[in-house]
């Protein structure tokens, strides 16, 4: 923005139309078409009043009272003394904006935006919200106040083909508005409106159902990975066979099948055979013996050792922490339907990733909406991290504060959020100087967590005030211990039956093969 001074001699000014060359000119050097021109004259005191109908007034003055251009007399000069104060002739005129009502327009999106009633023509009803902290305390600074107003579209903004844009940023864009509150800083919005510095860095990311526990009764086998079982399994088949081979060899007296079983019996701790024979006591046998023991000890302290912790806290299935993970599950996933940063990332990213998450992507038209559809379905919604923070606080907090959705630990595209204003808009610079000593004095960071804490503590309340009236008891621990109950042990009943029915398939196929032999020798 360039200024242009224009220098003319008042009186013959007021005698007939304005001269066509001014009697001095700083013409712009350097302008897209829209500068600022100020008017300095230099004329007796009486001259003024005739003066001031004369200046053109072809655009409003944002700053001035009422709005509208003004004389402002800044000093007086005589041939003699010449200026007689020493008042600046060029103040700062955006240290005091007189009460002017800038236009805003934003959108939901607590806790930075977060508002009650309004629309697009109504001025919005704000809450108490991290945007509404910070613009307020500019305003009490600089002497202004403010209205917002919701996109006539209900879109953030994104780009259109023809390169202008929707929503928010369109509003700004077209000037039908002064400043937008929160959005996302990206270098294509940078073209088209001007951002005030970064209060808050905000990523991307997700959330899907919380991971839910695994069938119990699979708790005896999950002390091992599947290979370590089918290793363990191997050294069975074969240790029975050789401790009979050895023993053999050796003048031994042991059939295949109770070498089998000593051996499978070491490993459950049980050295002595139900006929009650001891190890053979040979050289060889006993070198075996001991390290098949050694081998059996480790196995089953390991396998004792694992085997209560998963039975006393059951496992859960796999979290999804990555847009790999999420595309590699049987999850769908989806943003809101307001055209944001989001929408604009994956629609225009040349990154094969994110072009196969645009391809799967879907719409949902609400926040709870978004995220109890996350909560009830394979389903990941995809935003902005704090925004999803804040909404877990406010709707998936219960009563112990245990939040009821899971929060993907990765994040993506980074970018920090500002203010947007009209380019070149002078305010830019009026919200650069307090946002800077807000950062500074660490009040952004303290609002955003006092707000975020203040809507968990909210949510859990009524979650326990929901439960208090349903007459829900609260699950105690005594002390530090924890009863098991059949569901912790349901795996050992599984083995249990599936034992008595291969003894009852046995002792059926037993007592058929013993008839049809009494059957044949009855017959002989």
């Amino acid at each position: 923005m360039t200024q242009t001074f224009l220098l003319y001699d008042v009186e013959t000014f007021l005698k007939s139309s304005p001269p066509q060359v001014p009697l001095l000119r700083h013409p712009p050097t350097h302008s897209d078409g829209t500068y600022c021109v100020a008017y300095y004259i230099l004329a007796p005191v009486t001259f003024l009043a005739l003066a001031l109908p004369t200046i053109p007034k072809t655009t409003n003055c944002p700053f001035c009272r009422r709005g509208e251009p003004e004389i402002i007399l800044r000093n007086r000069w005589s041939p003699g003394r010449g200026f007689q104060n020493h008042s600046d002739l060029f103040p700062d005129l955006y240290q005091d904006c007189n009460g002017h009502i800038f236009k805003a327009v934003a959108l939901d999106f607590p806790p930075f935006i977060q508002y009650s009633s309004g629309n697009s023509t109504h001025p919005l009803v704000m809450k108490d919200c991290l945007d509404k902290r910070i613009i307020d305390t500019i305003a009490e600074v600089h002497n202004f106040t403010y209205q917002v107003f919701e996109p006539a579209d209900g879109l953030f903004g994104y780009q259109l083909d023809n390169g202008s844009f929707t929503g928010v940023l369109g509003e700004i864009q077209s000037s039908k508005r002064d400043f937008s509150l929160d959005l996302s800083i990206t270098a294509e919005r940078g073209e088209v409106v001007d951002f005030t510095i970064g209060y808050h860095w905000e990523p991307l990311t997700f959330v899907t159902s919380k991971p839910q526990p695994l069938p119990q009764w699979l708790a005896l086998v999950r002390p091992f990975q599947a290979y370590m079982w089918l290793c363990l399994l191997l050294m069975l088949a074969a240790s029975g066979p050789t401790f009979w081979l050895l023993q053999w060899l050796s003048g031994g007296s042991y059939s295949l099948p109770n070498a089998i079983f000593l051996t499978f019996g070491s490993m459950i701790s049980q050295v002595k055979l139900c006929t009650g024979q001891l190890w053979p006591r040979t050289s060889e046998v006993r070198v075996f013996s001991v390290f098949w023991l050694l081998f059996c000890l480790v196995v089953a302290v390991s396998y004792v050792g694992n085997l209560t912790a998963f039975l006393t806290v059951p496992a859960l299935s796999p979290t999804i922490d990555s847009l790999e993970d999420l595309l590699d599950s049987n999850f769908v996933w989806g943003i809101n339907n307001f055209g944001a940063a989001d929408y604009q990332l994956f629609k225009t990213s040349k990154v094969p990733l994110y072009q196969n998450i645009f391809r799967g992507l879907t719409f949902c038209p609400s926040l709870v909406e978004c995220m109890q559809r996350a909560l009830n379905e394979h389903f990941a919604f995809i935003s902005f991290k704090t925004y999803l923070r804040d909404a877990i606080a406010m709707h998936f907090i219960d009563k112990n504060g245990e939040t009821r959705v899971y929060l993907a630990k990765d994040s993506f595209f980074p970018a920090d959020t500002g203010y947007a204003v009209q380019k070149g808009s002078p305010i830019k610079r009026v919200f650069d100087g307090i946002l800077k000593r807000l950062l500074g004095g660490g009040f952004v960071a303290k609002w955003m967590s006092t707000l975020i804490d203040q809507h968990t503590l909210d949510t859990q309340s009524r979650a326990a005030a929901a439960a208090a009236v349903c007459g829900e008891a609260s699950t105690m621990l005594e002390g530090n211990h924890l009863s098991l109950t059949l569901y912790h042990l349901q795996g050992v009943f599984v083995v249990y039956a599936v034992g008595l029915l291969f003894s009852l398939v046995i002792f059926i196929c037993e007592l058929i093969l013993s008839g049809v032999s009494r059957s044949r020798w009855q017959t002989d």
